[in-house]
């Protein structure tokens, strides 16, 4: 009985076997950035220049180490 995984690497073409992959962790970091954002919106509420740019200077860390996560969360089982 073969599973999902094996269906995937041996008989699915390589460029849908990537989207097939790729999808979840695109989500995701969409998901993450959305966060961010709104994050930053209500910091921006408190006209303090310096608590935004806080939170600006916080998120490509934050993106990598959630797209590290992805990496070895999403991908890793596969």
């Amino acid at each position: 009985m073969k599973t999902d995984n094996t269906e995937l690497f041996e008989h699915m073409p390589v460029s849908k076997a990537v989207i097939t992959l790729i999808i979840p962790t695109v989500i995701s970091q969409i998901i993450t950035v959305i966060y961010n954002m709104a994050d930053t919106f209500f910091i921006g509420q408190m006209n303090d220049p310096n608590q935004v740019a806080a939170a600006t200077l916080a998120m490509p860390p934050f993106v990598m180490l959630t797209g590290i996560a992805n990496l070895f969360g999403i991908g890793g089982p596969a």
